[in-house]
């Protein structure tokens, strides 16, 4: 490393849970005329962020309060501008590969030499070319970072109407809709509106985790070391304490931790697994389920109990496919944060009902990676539809016909196809086949005449067997 390069106009954020380490780092020369800071928990690392302005934080991948990638994801939202370097033990490189994908800009295996950990801070900094960054320059960043809803339609228009609503008030909120229509965008706008704003946001994954972890992770643990100390984990309603907890796929809790989960949210307080003392908890819950998974009357074994805390407001967003006036002006939002050197593809017209002919059964996370497939596809500004639709979950029908290999291939080709395949296996019924293409009877009888397909009907009769066309006729 060039001596002349100057790095003392950074600062660092040294987080780990041991305070001899902590200490080891604030008294090393090797980081000499560096802003150092410290922090035993990455809660204590948010608090000093939204004071201080620091430029690279250096975390254990496993903390005891909040784990390196829900941490990465937490940071990256709230100061995207912030570098993250991962400390990690030899034999979880994966774990360390995972964290970059997060957001960190590099990692560090366990034991390290200071020397090679500072290369790794002035590689970092040489590459972002950052100093200091003034406190106006990450507010800025911080309110552009928060993802973008598109709201045209009128039920998502609707959702951002009660969710204005409901951010106002303390209760519970339960969101419902389909995977991927953006539940936890819409939990951290309440709370971002909401009077808890500048209190954590803290998310679970219920789906992700058995049960006893997901015990461990709700409650918090305890456990007596070698030396008699006592050592404790917080977990994630203690470590929200004042704030949001978000609990994602809610219906994934066991049955057997419902009634403790509720007896600490109507009581607010809890005690850690192995613990004895109970702990004072102030959290607004919000928590999200797939759309369909509460409505039967038995709600899935789910306690009645729970559900009517969890549900005392409900926000139900709308799949894409009932909100195809959402789909391009989203398309055009994940084009402009795909392209490169501002170079924006342009929709043309053959794309644009061929992403609306899309079921996005995925709904808007499906859209966001066929946006990203297209960028990365369209070499010259163009699209190469059969790389990308072959990939879209369309109809059968629609699928079969997209995968014929005419370059010339139109939007009224692929319709006309369409039409005629469902006619022909509905045997020309006009209603059965309206029915399946959710279309009204005489807007098919339209498009029958405008495509001649009535030809291909006389041909199909001309075809079939002696004993059927004697029973159409």
């Amino acid at each position: 490393m060039n001596k002349k390069e100057n790095i003392k106009n950074i600062s660092i954020l040294f987080v780990d849970y041991d305070k001899n380490i902590l200490s080891s780092f604030l008294k090393t020369n090797t980081f000499r005329g560096i802003s150092k800071f410290t922090a035993e928990s990455n809660k204590d690392a948010m608090n000093i962020l939204s004071e201080e302005n620091i430029d690279v934080i250096i975390t254990e991948m496993e903390m005891p309060d909040i784990e390196g990638i829900e941490f990465l994801k937490i940071l990256k939202g709230e100061h995207p501008n912030v570098n993250v370097i991962i400390m990690t033990g030899y034999g979880f490189v994966e774990d360390a590969v995972k964290a970059i994908k997060y957001g960190a800009s590099d990692y560090i295996a366990k034991p390290f030499k200071t020397n090679e950990l500072l290369l790794k801070v002035k590689n970092i900094c040489k590459k972002t070319k950052r100093g200091k960054t003034s406190k106006n320059s990450i507010k800025k960043t911080h309110h552009n970072s928060f993802p973008i809803i598109i709201a045209k339609t009128n039920g998502m228009k609707d959702v951002l109407k009660e969710v204005e609503i409901v951010a106002s008030t303390d209760k519970s909120v339960l969101i419902t809709g389909e995977t991927g229509v953006g539940k936890d965008i819409i939990a951290r706008l309440i709370h971002r509106k909401s009077k808890r704003k500048n209190q954590p946001f803290v998310r679970i994954n219920c789906a992700e985790l058995d049960e006893e972890f997901i015990e461990r992770e709700l409650f918090g643990h305890e456990k007596i070391a070698f030396t008699g100390t006592v050592l404790r984990k917080k977990g994630k309603i203690e470590l929200a304490d004042n704030g949001t907890i978000f609990l994602d796929d809610v219906e994934n809790i066991p049955v057997n931790l419902q009634r403790k989960l509720l007896i600490a949210l109507v009581d607010k307080k809890i005690i850690h697994l192995e613990g004895t003392e109970s702990i004072d908890t102030d959290v607004r819950v919000i928590a999200a389920t797939n759309k369909n998974y509460f409505n039967s009357r038995e709600k899935n074994g789910f306690r009645s109990e729970l559900f009517h805390q969890l549900n005392t407001e409900v926000i139900a967003i709308p799949p894409l496919r009932e909100r195809k006036g959402d789909i391009i002006p989203l398309a055009k939002h994940f084009l402009r944060e795909f392209s490169h050197n501002g170079n924006t593809i342009k929709l043309t017209k053959k794309i644009k009902d061929m992403l609306l002919s899309c079921k996005w059964p995925g709904n808007v996370r499906e859209l966001r990676s066929t946006i990203e497939r297209i960028e990365i596809y369209s070499g010259n500004g163009d699209f190469n539809a059969k790389k990308i639709f072959s990939k879209c979950d369309l109809t059968e029908e629609v699928e079969a016909t997209f995968m014929i290999e005419s370059p010339s291939l139109t939007h009224e080709d692929v319709v006309k196809s369409l039409i005629l395949k469902v006619l022909r296996k509905a045997n020309w019924n006009i209603q059965q086949t309206a029915s399946v293409l959710n279309l009204n009877r005489n807007i098919l009888k339209e498009k029958i005449e405008k495509y001649k397909l009535n030809t291909f009907e006389e041909r199909d009769t001309e075809n079939l067997s002696p004993q059927r066309s004697q029973r159409k006729h």
